[in-house]
């Protein structure tokens, strides 16, 4: 009666004696395995909690600028007119109207202070965000605002906070600006006048690693020449009063181009700004762990080899058929909860020390601050410590499903480890997969997210990786039959080939994790090399002058007409094309739309923008304006080649007619170019913010820029840069940008390594038997070795170009697909060979070397003792 518990207990018993005694006799092969899950598991753990972190930092630095405003009133392009304030406050429960004027500083910094401290990505290093508030309205809707004078000694400032603010010159900094401008004094250039701020306190309500100034309304409107103008308008409800209600109340006060707008919009806009580049950080980090699955697949399944005449003996004696699939399963979980474990306390490590030396977005640009605040839920390092462990049981259910389906005295025979690992292969499933691929491939994204074509790449990969066997035996068949003689004559040559064409399971399960890490390997590197690429071939496009030019961001309203006269006249210039750059805002839940008027009349369009396609000619009699469009204006708002769209502009809705279509890496969230001449009738604006240079035979570029600040006092301080300079600045933002996906290439590379070693090692091992047999029969102990680096060079190879024919399909889809669906734009297929060519060899040689140390060790033994076992 007791039979049943007894056998329980009893296969209990034999699971742990397996389980030590294959941690035992292969201590390496199971760390190898561990630390693949382990690396899997802290990059994609790491990259995940620096974004969260990174969005969390974000958030509450707008929940501190936004306060407790219930909407906000902004317009959709330039400022607000200051008399809109008291229409809003007068609407019917509004109970506070808060007038808010924000401003883009690029304060001077101090000379000990490194320009590239505090920042979150190239370019924003300088610059400090302005919020000028009236002190008694914020008092009530954004108190994390209010300032805290300092006392200091000696200073013009004797009052207390509340009436310093007031004086002119006075601003106050949180703690990340004071630790990037710690002088008393702020200096400002404006044009060509130096506006001087004393740093009179400090925000102490500024989130963590905000660089924010606040100064009183007034006195910011007085001195950035913007009296009169707002940025916005929060607006706080009387308590019980509904938004709904409101907003419909206030809406007829609005004049065309304002909206009203939630508070959270901002927090909105920048998630669904950064959520493509977040996303696919992820999956590329998931590529680590991935390919850490496909080496505990491997790992398994060659100790499900190393131990099926064990197991079957012990079926024989009368353990459950089950035994060997509860082993590999067991071993799976436990290589899983190691993996996990110590991948979720290196994420977290990584995740610090990544917020705090590259910044949250990791090198994309999108949040200019840089915080050490990391934001780690449990759940959420438990649910990638979870996916760890769920990975190495994928990787070890194939081998465990495939032990269960031989008879136990088939299994005591020898020559079974082939039957065993040919069951692993699925023909069908594999035809399934590509079809489902297929299927997938064409999907639009969901949610904004290329969610369908990431799962056609999944697809693709598992059905590619299911037919290296088939793979296998066809190359090497083919090669068996085509080169019988001269194989005959080199008898290394001919065991090696011969044995794998013979045992193509055996060399497939070796070679699975080469397979998936070298085609995830190719496609991220081709998708970085066609990016870099098309962006470098983009900007000889877009930079066809020697010089340009930018207005300063606190010079409101451009460069006047006289501005533009005076640059015109000046020496050594061929020819000068001047630029208005604004933005719109035609999504609140979307970042503006930049709104770019040039001179387009005096050469054809597609020698002055990379278009992507024909251009479309519009009606005949139609009084749309003709404009043409980013690829982000096509596949975000709609903005179809030959469609007709309406905009507001000059405070009137203006009909645009999209005349072409642009390709444009500097503009994510979308523009639309249209001539300055149209720009000017439609607006009346005839200022400019950017200036092109063409320089005259002979004429200096140094001498050209010193002349036009002295000609243009509103450029005095303005920097002059070259093509080439912008280029260059360009390309390093790009590959700082990227940093991060170079470091998972690597990573990547590096667990291909580990997988590499790992098999072939195992496979040399369970061997031991194989290699004494062909000692008895004369071939010598160097031979073998020989064999076995041929075996493991031809196998590689052969893995190689079979993940690197996967590569191309998935780096295609990348490009063509992923890419399009991200970030709305469209670039050319580059193959880089330089860098495939070098990681290619680097796995050949480590699978000759790795097979040739794993094959002295088996064949160290006499043959005698390697065949004392056989039957």
């Amino acid at each position: 009666m007791n039979l049943p518990g007894r056998r329980s207990r009893g296969s209990g018993v034999v699971l742990r004696w397996l389980r030590q005694a294959q941690l035992r006799l292969q201590p390496g092969r199971v760390a190898a395995s561990v630390a693949a899950v382990a690396i899997g598991v802290a990059l994609a753990l790491a990259i995940h909690l620096v974004n969260a972190s990174a969005l969390d930092a974000f958030r509450h630095a707008i929940a501190t600028v936004n306060g407790e405003a219930d909407a906000q009133v902004r317009a959709d392009q330039g400022l607000l007119d200051e008399r809109l304030l008291d229409s809003i406050a007068a609407v019917e429960g509004v109970a506070v109207a808060s007038p808010v004027l924000e401003l883009a500083l690029q304060p001077d910094l101090p000379q000990e202070v490194d320009a590239s401290e505090g920042r979150g990505s190239v370019g924003r290093s300088r610059r400090l965000e302005l919020v000028a508030i009236d002190l008694f309205a914020a008092a009530r809707v954004t108190p994390g605002l209010l300032p805290v004078a300092a006392e200091r000694a000696g200073s013009a400032f004797a009052s207390d906070a509340t009436t310093r603010i007031f004086d002119p010159g006075a601003i106050f900094l949180s703690d990340a600006a004071s630790a990037l401008w710690p002088d008393p004094e702020l200096v400002v250039r404006r044009g060509g006048e130096t506006i001087r701020l004393e740093v009179a306190g400090r925000v102490p309500g500024a989130a963590a690693g905000q660089p924010l100034a606040v100064m009183d309304l007034g006195s910011a409107q007085w001195a950035f020449d913007a009296v009169g103008h707002l940025s916005r308008i929060d607006v706080k409800l009387a308590t019980g009063q509904s938004l709904a209600a409101a907003s419909a109340r206030i809406a007829p006060h609005l004049p065309p181009g304002v909206r009203l707008v939630t508070p959270d919009a901002a927090e909105q806009r920048m998630s669904n700004l950064s959520r493509a580049y977040r996303v696919n950080l992820n999956v590329l980090a998931l590529v680590a762990l991935l390919t850490g699955g496909f080496i505990v697949f491997a790992t398994l399944s060659l100790a499900a080899v190393r131990q099926q005449q064990e197991m079957a003996l012990l079926m024989v004696l009368g353990a459950p058929s089950s035994l060997a699939t509860r082993a590999l399963l067991w071993q799976g979980a436990l290589v899983g909860i190691a993996g996990a474990t110590v991948g979720m306390a290196a994420g977290l490590g990584l995740a610090w020390l990544l917020l705090n030396t590259v910044g949250g977005d990791l090198g994309g640009g999108y949040f200019s601050s840089r915080s050490g605040n990391l934001v780690a839920d449990p759940l959420t390092v438990l649910a990638f410590g979870l996916l760890g462990c769920v990975t190495a049981m994928l990787g070890a259910l194939a081998p465990a499903l495939a032990a269960r389906r031989l008879p136990a005295a088939r299994l005591l025979r020898s020559g079974s480890q082939e039957l065993t690992l040919r069951r692993l292969r699925h023909r069908r499933v594999a035809l399934l997969l590509l079809l489902a691929g297929l299927v997938l491939l064409p999907m639009p994204p969901i949610a904004g997210l290329p969610l369908a074509a990431y799962l056609a790449i999944a697809a693709f990969l598992f059905a590619g990786i299911s037919l290296v066997p088939v793979v296998i035996e066809a190359v090497l068949g083919v090669a068996r039959r085509m080169l019988a003689r001269p194989l005959w004559r080199h008898p290394g040559a001919w065991l090696a080939v011969t044995r794998q064409a013979q045992a193509p399971a055996s060399a497939a399960v070796a070679l699975a994790g080469v397979v998936a890490s070298f085609a995830l390997t190719c496609a991220m590197v081709m998708m970085v090399s066609s990016f870099r690429i098309s962006v470098d071939e983009w900007l000889d496009k877009v930079l066809p002058a020697d010089l340009y030019v930018r207005a300063p961001a606190t010079l409101q309203g451009g460069l006047d007409p006289a501005a533009q006269q005076a640059i015109a006249t000046l020496p050594g210039i061929a020819r000068i094309q001047f630029l208005r750059s604004i933005d719109i805002g035609l999504d609140p839940a979307r970042a503006p739309v930049a709104l770019l008027a040039r001179d387009l009349s005096g050469l054809p369009i597609d020698r002055q923008l990379p278009l992507t396609g024909p251009l479309a000619s519009p009606p005949a009699g139609g009084e749309a304006t003709p404009v043409y469009v980013s690829e982000a204006m096509v596949s975000i708002y709609g903005y179809e080649l030959g469609s007709t769209q309406r905009i507001a502009l000059g405070g009137e809705p203006r009909a645009l007619f999209v005349a072409g279509v642009w390709r444009d890496y500097a503009r994510q969230t979308g523009a639309i170019a249209m001539d300055r001449a149209d720009y000017r009738a439609l607006t009346g604006d005839a200022t400019v913010s950017d200036v092109a240079l063409w320089l005259a035979e002979g004429a200096s570029a140094t001498l050209t820029g010193e002349a036009l600040r002295e000609a243009t006092p509103a450029l005095a301080h303005a920097e002059v840069r070259s093509a080439d300079r912008i280029r260059a600045l360009s390309l390093r933002i790009f590959d700082r940008s990227f940093a991060v996906t170079y470091v998972l290439e690597a990573i990547a590379v590096v667990v291909g390594l580990f997988g590499v070693a790992t098999t072939y090692a195992a496979e040399a091992l369970n061997r031991a038997r194989e290699f004494g047999m062909l000692r008895h029969l004369g071939v010598s102990r160097r031979m073998v070795l020989r064999q076995l680096a041929l075996e493991a060079t031809t196998g590689t190879s052969i893995a190689l170009a079979w993940g690197g024919l996967l590569g191309l399909v998935i780096g295609l889809i990348l490009v063509k697909r992923v890419n399009p669906q991200s970030f709305h734009w469209t670039m050319d297929l580059a193959v880089p060979l330089h860098i495939l060519v070098p990681a290619g060899i680097a796995l050949l040689a480590t699978a000759a070397v790795t097979a040739v140390v794993a094959g002295r060790s088996a064949s160290a033994g006499g043959p005698l003792l390697a065949v004392r076992q056989d039957w």
